[in-house]
């Protein structure tokens, strides 16, 4: 007994909190686990296509579409710069409105220009929302951009040479926790892309 007559122990509330507390820790432990799966099964993809694949823009698309689906987006693009005319280029494209390859922007505009420009990942949680959202490629496919995020791809000593986009989770946001992922694929795509360059 305590001095105040109630029996040593936790109050209901008290339990309560606590076991919101265990349950809070068990979602954080499950999401971590399931992080670490995808980047396992991103870098198994990877490892394989490394064998597997010779050509290019093979290995550049099985990276792309290593992303989406690993991400559960539904769509993604690889832009690569041409520094001549300052414009970031549609390489490749894939959902259910993809980019025509060809396409070109200008590599200062949209977000795909700012990730360039700056050398850093941005994760957009409503691009509507966000002026620098670059409106002409939603009008030319009619997909509806939503939330996204823009990945930098960087050549051997660290120069951008173009930017990784996927957009639109099919269940939530994209999120912070993405990045992990899109680092292992997108120094797998800049490498495959400069390859060819270095060793002609």
């Amino acid at each position: 007994w305590q001095p105040n007559g109630m029996l040593a122990g936790r109050s209901p509330a008290v339990a309560e909190l606590s076991s919101d507390r265990r349950q809070a820790w068990r979602r954080h432990e499950d999401q971590q686990l399931l992080q670490r799966e995808r980047e396992l099964e991103a870098a198994q993809r990877i490892s394989e296509a490394l064998f597997q694949l010779t050509d290019v823009d093979e290995m550049v698309e099985m990276a792309l579409r290593t992303t989406v689906e690993v991400l559960e987006a539904e769509g993604g693009s690889v832009l690569l710069a041409d520094p001549e005319k300052k414009q970031l280029v549609f390489k490749y494209s894939m959902g259910s409105k993809p980019v025509p390859p060809g396409t070109t922007m200008p590599w200062d505009q949209g977000f795909a220009g700012a990730v360039f420009q700056s050398g850093k990942p941005e994760i957009v949680a409503d691009a509507k929302q966000d002026t620098r959202h670059y409106l002409s490629i939603d009008e030319l496919t009619g997909f509806e951009s939503r939330d996204m995020i823009v990945f930098p791809l960087k050549r051997w000593e660290n120069k951008p040479i173009g930017v990784l986009e996927v957009l639109n989770k099919r269940d939530g946001h994209l999120q912070e926790d993405a990045l992990s992922v899109l680092t292992i694929i997108s120094a797998f795509a800049a490498s495959a892309i400069e390859q060819p360059r270095l060793f002609p």
